[in-house]
């Protein structure tokens, strides 16, 4: 599990680079991950580790205008606009649910307003995330991707 983590993390050091990934590579990637691991157990466990690369949003700006209202635990969004390109920083109370947060961020960090506003949020569906969620879990999952693209579409 954390080589598929430090995967995760190489991949997003690649994303540096001048010919960054596509929003749907990363995806493909973290396909590829998920489709190694062989239960809900270990998936949950993945995802949870990927909190732990979370780019933190300071504790100043855990307020009201960046709590994401809907999520069972108590979480956090903020994004800013460098070179044309989207960064977020997030946080939440939960381990699952930074570790969500994170594997979203880590797919969508760095690419126009325009790119995430239009995203799919296909990997969460095809790895079938919301059917292994509690209903206050699930309800959490779409509030933090309905904030994303808000905060995407406010800059788009």
């Amino acid at each position: 599990m954390r080589f598929l983590v430090a995967r995760a993390s190489l991949s997003r050091n690649d994303n540096k680079n001048k010919n960054m990934k596509t929003i749907k590579q990363k995806e493909a990637e973290l396909l590829e991950d998920f489709a190694m691991l062989p239960d809900w157990n270990d998936k949950y466990n993945y995802i949870m580790d990927l909190g732990a690369d979370l780019p933190l949003i300071a504790e100043n700006d855990k307020n009201a205008q960046t709590k994401v209202e809907g999520c069972q635990s108590a979480s956090w969004l903020k994004s800013e606009i460098n070179d044309g390109k989207m960064y977020f920083k997030g946080d939440s109370e939960a381990i699952l649910g930074k570790g969500v947060i994170s594997l979203l961020l880590n797919m969508l960090n760095g690419h126009t307003p325009g790119e995430i506003a239009g995203y799919d949020f296909h990997l969460i569906h095809e790895i079938d995330l919301p059917n292994h969620l509690s209903p206050t879990r699930k309800m959490g999952l779409e509030a933090i991707m309905k904030r994303i693209k808000e905060l995407a579409q406010q800059q788009a």
